[in-house]
């Protein structure tokens, strides 16, 4: 299955509820130093999650970013840039072809292990399971095979790109949205032909707006443990 069906969507209703709150807390400051980001695509770190990661690296924590697929060279030069502005140490480069990540859950499950044991993060940022893109679907998919072969014991944190996902947390990330911007404005392969600024500011706007404590910037994200969210996955997916 290449995305997540209607039932899918149904079912996930059913069984986050029990990690949601009325009122969205705020997340200070990220549960652990050391972060690991699964961006199936070069940019995905940047519009779902990249004022957290400057937060975060900022206050001096640690950010490592995997990206899944390839879009050729010079999106490649671009990745490397908008990692070194959100403060990323080290870029891993996985190479699969886009849009074959779901064929090839088996192979990015193996890669993801080689990633954990190396990295042994606190936290994994990855796309919401049912972000409506095959290869951010395929993301949450191949992170519970790695999960069955060898156990991660780590939070979950996850971001959303095409679809708005229902959040339990959300950051603050006002002081951090120009350099932020400044992320995502490294793509201009990608910027060619959409605006991906004005979305991400956006959705962040509309958080912010949810959230209603003066702030202008906010990202939101589902957060569980590695093992809540691998059951999450089983469930739904």
């Amino acid at each position: 299955m290449k995305y997540a069906s209607y039932r899918s969507v149904f079912r996930m209703y059913e069984y986050i509820q029990p990690f949601l709150k009325y009122s969205l807390p705020f997340e200070e400051q990220l549960p652990g130093k050391k972060v690991l980001v699964i961006a199936p695509h070069q940019d995905d770190e940047s519009i779902g999650c990249g004022g957290t990661l400057i937060k975060h690296t900022k206050s001096g924590g640690r950010l490592e970013i995997a990206f899944c697929t390839s879009g050729g060279e010079k999106r490649m030069y671009e990745a490397k840039d908008a990692a070194k502005t959100l403060g990323s140490r080290i870029s891993h480069f996985l190479q699969f072809d886009i849009r074959s990540l779901y064929k090839n859950t088996n192979q990015l499950a193996e890669r993801f292990n080689e990633l954990f044991n190396r990295v042994n993060p606190d936290i994994i940022f990855l796309p919401f399971m049912i972000d409506n893109h095959q290869d951010h679907v395929a993301v949450s998919r191949a992170f519970v095979k790695a999960y069955k072969k060898k156990t991660i014991d780590c939070f979950i944190y996850a971001y959303s790109v095409w679809t708005t996902l229902i959040p339990n947390i959300v950051v603050d990330i006002s002081e951090n949205w120009e350099q932020k911007k400044q992320a995502i404005e490294c793509y201009k392969t990608q910027l060619s032909d959409r605006d991906y600024i004005t979305m991400a500011s956006s959705i962040s706007k509309y958080w912010s707006v949810v959230k209603g404590r003066n702030t202008q910037y906010c990202e939101a994200f589902f957060k569980a443990t590695s093992s809540e969210y691998v059951s999450l996955v089983k469930k739904i997916l």
